[in-house]
């Protein structure tokens, strides 16, 4: 009897922490496919289901779009109330957060410490709005606030869901590119992640929200793809829509759909089909449009810090751009190789064993230092809005301190025309630049403790402020060359008078947040789009792309990994990184297992070939096979003799095939030959044979012993490979996995090949 005619339950499946088989999945939803298109002609019923099967992948990222769209609501509406928390609360409605509170008053401007309605930690104590009493009494309850929301975060992340620690990003592009993570987007992470966001944004520490969104749009991904068979249960179909919901993510995170798409394509995906571009494109559409439609920020726009210029820029300030990209890519080198430092030396030492502890340390720290400063203190989307934001009449911070007369003929146009342009900075200007140059170490050296720690934490925004802090100070100082020296003929397309030349101290920090961003995750096509969404404006292309590639050129030539490849590297990831040329001359003989004493035994001592043969083995010997090893698969011989390959069997299948055989099927018994052949010798007298002809596969992709490393490593990254099966004049040789390609890689660049610790 064929024990296989229905396969039992599982076959296919794949283990926690094991890799993919592209080709496998693709096949076997081909094969899916052609099946529903031959029962098509059956009937009315059968004409649905081949319709539905159709439109399944786009029902399925519809859904994922909106529940994206839902969670960054929700998340956006909950940190942005948190926040405000920490400094007040509102007395008439506690539930609104500091400008919906204000918004009744004539002066809708958040900032003013008139709202009435607004009522600070100390005035709710019985104090005053101002003073060394209130200022004490606000300060402390700010970093009280601060280590509830930490501790609550760290909590929830320790109890309900390990895996919603940190950003997600590397870990979404290792599972993208076939790596299975049981449990890291599943339910209960999508929603300790999205509490545990709102928290730790809330504390005030040195991360973003952000990052973490591709990795709840991923979870939502997961979830829903569940629905629909034809994802749920194939792992190489289901990446196409978790392709998909990752632009989702960033789409919700910065308003910036296209830029999604293109995230993406550049930054996560390993297989990105011409289907799944469009999916990708309708998905970050969806989510797009209902973050829009629930309007968190109440500004009808999807980020807190959309901008919109309309000032020119100069062909002379290419230069001060350029520097910007220069220092984005060394803060970005910098900021990798101390974060790896420091993860590393979490991971190897006792305060690995201390999370919450960790956790409530650095909060601690950040709000501690954090306060006394007004630009550390804002929430970071805040100060990235003030940065990239200009001076107008109406503003009356230190930032915006220029000597400028409003006193007479304020109707005038030329007058008007004054009010934005450039001119000499005041008092408090120089004390705004003293207190961001503060600002910007404290966030530089704090994101390097921070990124990590066991809480969901991203790192697009703590980056940007970092890079808008540095771009907007190095604006100032081109603003006050500029107008020094406006009749010098370099300048003098910038400057119509001393009283108008038009720098946008603004213009560069967007450029500067572009930069450091870039310098850090290494993003070039996707950033430049992102940033160009987030602010609306189309004629800031070319300074937003010339910052990008430089700081991408400056970091690579320092360091090669941006920080999400270089995080996949530290935590052993099996992750082939498809960006990467392998230049080395070694041969599949060299790398395969076990390695041939023609080839050098001595450098390793392999056991030999685990195998099993086509129709001589038993039940118990099979058996004994799988209990004595623990590779993934063996391949099928001949017989021992001739040892010519027949095909390959999945550790899995055959364990299932096994237990399902001896439970349910009569006659089969230990002494029960196993067969993976159509031609089956009956024997009367003895136990029924096991045919399992149909769990195996007949054809295995093989190389020779001669084939050039180079191409086996295209082969493992083009097609997905999970191992390869090495022959030499048909008999087989050895077998060559995903692990060992990486380790020979590892060990080609000195690093540790030991490091590579999943299957």
């Amino acid at each position: 009897m064929d024990t296989l005619d229905d396969l039992p339950p599982g076959i296919g499946q794949y283990e926690d922490f094991h890799t993919i088989d592209w080709l496998r999945d693709i096949a076997r939803d081909r094969m899916r496919h052609r099946h529903i298109i031959k029962k098509k002609q059956e009937g009315i019923w059968e004409k649905i289901k081949s319709a539905h099967d159709a439109w399944s992948g786009w029902v399925c990222v519809l859904l994922v779009g909106v529940a994206a769209g839902l969670c960054a609501g929700i998340i956006d509406i909950g940190a942005t109330w948190m926040s405000d928390l920490k400094e007040g609360i509102c007395a008439e409605a506690f539930w609104l957060n500091r400008e919906q509170c204000c918004w009744s008053v004539s002066n809708t401007d958040a900032n003013d410490d008139y709202c009435q309605q607004w009522k600070t930690w100390s005035e709710i104590f019985g104090g005053s709005r101002s003073g060394a009493g209130s200022y004490v009494v606000t300060y402390f309850i700010y970093m009280l606030w601060a280590i509830v929301f930490a501790m609550l975060a760290a909590l929830f992340v320790r109890v309900f869901a390990p895996y919603a620690c940190g950003s997600g990003i590397p870990e979404i592009k290792t599972i993208l590119s076939g790596f299975i993570i049981r449990g890291y987007l599943g339910k209960w992470t999508l929603l300790t992640k999205s509490v545990g966001m709102m928290l730790a944004v809330s504390a005030g520490l040195s991360l973003g929200k952000e990052g973490p969104f591709v990795h709840v749009a991923s979870c939502c991904g997961n979830v829903f793809s569940y629905l629909f068979p034809k994802y749920g249960t194939n792992e190489a179909k289901k990446r196409e829509i978790l392709s998909a919901a990752s632009a989702a993510g960033v789409s919700v995170a910065f308003g910036a759909p296209i830029g999604g798409v293109l995230f993406s394509l550049e930054e996560v995906s390993y297989y990105f089909p011409l289907k799944t571009l469009w999916r990708s494109f309708f998905c970050a559409l969806a989510a797009a449009f209902v973050l829009r439609s629930i309007n968190p920020f109440g500004n009808d726009h999807l980020v807190m810090f959309y901008v919109e210029y309309n000032e020119p820029w100069y062909i002379q300030e290419l230069i001060p751009f350029v520097l910007i990209g220069v220092l984005g890519g060394l803060y970005g080198s910098f900021f990798i190789k101390a974060n790896i430092a420091w993860c590393r030396y979490r991971k190897n030492s006792k305060l690995g064993n201390y999370p919450i502890i960790e956790v409530l340390v650095v909060t601690f720290v950040t709000a501690l230092l954090s306060y006394p400063n007004q630009y550390t203190r804002l929430n970071t989307s805040e100060l990235i809005k003030m940065l990239v934001g200009r001076c107008g009449p109406e503003d009356d911070t230190d930032l915006c301190d220029y000597k400028r007369n409003y006193s007479s003929h304020m109707l005038n146009q030329t007058s008007l025309k004054t009010m934005t342009s450039s001119t000499v900075i005041g008092d408090g200007v120089y004390k705004a630049l003293w207190m961001l140059a503060l600002a910007l170490v404290f966030k530089g050296i704090i994101t390097v403790f921070t990124f990590g720690i066991k809480i969901p934490c991203g790192l697009f925004i703590p980056s940007m402020a970092v890079g808008a802090i540095m771009g907007r100070m190095i604006g100032i100082g081109v603003e006050q060359i500029v107008v020094a020296n406006h009749d010098n003929p370099f300048f003098e397309n910038m400057c119509e008078s001393k009283q108008f030349c038009r720098i946008t101290p603004g213009l560069y920090a967007m450029v500067g947040a572009a930069a450091a961003l870039g310098g850090v995750t290494r993003m070039t096509v996707s950033l430049v789009v992102i940033m160009f969404e987030l602010t609306g404006g189309l004629q800031y292309i070319v300074p937003l792309m010339v910052a990008s590639m430089t700081s991408k050129w400056v970091g690579d030539a320092l360091g090669k990994e941006g920080i999400y490849d270089a995080h996949i590297l530290l935590n052993g990831y099996p992750y082939l990184d498809s960006k990467e040329e392998f230049t080395h001359t070694t041969l599949a003989s060299d790398v395969m297992r076990p390695r041939c004493a023609r080839y050098g035994s001595a450098v390793r001592n392999d056991p030999p070939l685990s195998v099993i043969t086509q129709d001589s083995m038993t039940v118990e010997e099979v058996d004994h096979v799988l209990k004595s090893t623990s590779h993934n698969g063996f391949p099928v011989i001949v017989s021992r003799e001739s040892q010519y390959l027949v095909g390959f069997v999945l550790r899995r299948d055959l364990n299932l095939a096994l237990s399902n055989a001896l439970k349910n099927q009569d006659g089969i018994v230990y002494n029960s030959i196993v067969y993976f052949t159509n031609h089956v010798t009956e024997n009367p007298n003895g136990p029924a044979p096991l045919k399992l002809r149909k769990i195996i596969d007949m054809a295995p992709v093989t190389i020779t012993d001669q084939t050039p490393m180079e191409m086996v490593v295209e082969m493992f990254r083009k097609l997905g490979l999970r191992q390869t099966l090495v022959t030499h004049k048909g008999r087989l040789l050895g077998i060559l996995t995903k692990k060992d390609v990486l380790r020979h890689i590892a060990h080609l660049e000195n690093q540790d090949p030991e490091s590579i610790l999943f299957n």
